[in-house]
């Protein structure tokens, strides 16, 4: 999908940036909603490939189906599988939450760019950068170690409330569906959860 990173380059762009986001701890972040009927919580992994496939390629259609329409809520959660995805993890939670869904885009899209890169940290850098966010910030925030451990504590949670143990996985109404979910998937999961609508 060659047009992702545009849009999300631009949505960065145009996102007002202060100071204070840097200080922003990190935690679950919530696109859509907060008095949308349903809610869908992903534990993700910004090195995992099944990932990086949802977001690009199915996610997309479920937002503007679901989400931008106010019927989910859907939360994130930080489940990193390796140093480079906490790393990762940390520089969009440094970024603020008001950047989290642009960045998180573009981060997803140009995944097999950096996760596999000699110097993953100097993408990341990059990515930082169009966000209006400073390479001593970015530092400082990979330096903290709150900033990681509240990234991690996140995956420790959901181990122990949830079993999870992959991503990506899906808690839909207290059920955890693991491995990706295709949009058809998704729909019938989330569909029969929904408010029956009165007739006209």
């Amino acid at each position: 999908m060659p047009n992702l990173p545009r849009r999300a380059v631009a949505a960065l762009a145009f996102t007002p940036f202060a100071a204070a986001m840097a200080q922003t701890p990190p935690g679950e972040r919530v696109i859509g909603r907060a008095d949308a009927p349903v809610t869908v919580i992903e534990f993700h992994s910004l090195t995992c490939g099944n990932c990086a496939r949802f977001h690009n390629d199915i996610f997309p259609r479920i937002k503007a189906e679901f989400v931008d329409t106010g019927l989910v809520r859907f939360v994130l959660r930080d489940f990193p599988l390796d140093r480079v995805a906490l790393e990762a993890a940390v520089m969009v939670h440094c970024a603020g939450p008001e950047r989290f869904e642009p960045l998180i885009t573009l981060v997803y899209a140009k995944k097999e760019a950096w996760a596999h890169s000699p110097d993953p940290r100097a993408a990341l850098r990059r990515y930082a950068g169009l966000a209006g966010l400073s390479a001593s910030a970015l530092e400082a925030c990979w330096s903290d170690p709150a900033f990681a451990r509240a990234v991690v504590q996140m995956r420790l949670e959901a181990e122990r409330d949830h079993g999870v143990n992959a991503t990506p996985s899906f808690l839909i109404a207290g059920r955890l569906h693991r491995g990706i979910l295709t949009f058809d998937q998704f729909a019938a999961l989330v569909r029969p959860l929904l408010p029956a609508r009165r007739p006209s």
